[in-house]
């Protein structure tokens, strides 16, 4: 019996070995970033009773663990496209999730889901990360048009450096006429 937990042990050790955790570390960093700021919670926990109700408690972490492979090894999760980074003047406020931004890409821009990156919303405002070859389309496309009650505002976004060297000079004192 001691014979076979040892070898259970050293099955386990090695598997662990040879899985890549600096690189599933990535994997699931980015699976919290995007639950705390992409996505909707009541949707979410929806999905999170089902899966309560359809796998039995002692498989949850095997399911869970199953699901993280399979996202790992598609590489889905660090997807990265030669992107523009667009402002769209529309936020949390007017209750918009990304799933309602891809929509609009894609119907009023006409983008491909392919071609939509991240995707931050903030509270009156987002960004969006576009293929680099449809961002000047995109921009004609949406800028002026009415969503949601307001009009739209996109443009590219500004770099954050420009915004600091930008406030910077705003803060300098004027010179006196003295």
């Amino acid at each position: 019996m001691k014979e076979a937990a040892f070898i259970l042990k050293t099955v386990s050790e090695k598997a662990m070995s040879e899985l890549d955790l600096e690189s599933l570390k990535a994997v699931v960093d980015e699976l919290q970033r995007r639950l705390k700021e992409d996505e909707d919670p009541a949707e979410l926990g929806a999905y999170r009773a089902a899966f309560r109700k359809l796998v039995p408690f002692f498989m949850r972490s095997y399911v869970a663990g199953y699901l993280l492979r399979q996202l790992a090894s598609q590489g889905r999760i660090k997807r990265k496209l030669n992107t523009t980074t667009l402002f769209l003047s529309i936020g949390k406020n007017r209750r918009v999730y990304p799933r309602d931004l891809v929509q609009l890409l894609m119907a009023a821009g006409g983008l491909s889901k392919a071609e939509v990156g991240e995707i931050k919303i903030l509270d009156n405002y987002s960004f969006v990360e576009v293929d680099d070859r449809s961002a000047s389309s995109v921009i004609s496309r949406l800028d002026g048009i009415e969503y949601r009650g307001r009009n739209l505002t996109v443009n590219f976004a500004k770099k954050r450096e420009e915004k600091t060297e930008r406030s910077a000079r705003e803060s300098e004192p004027a010179e006196s006429l003295s």
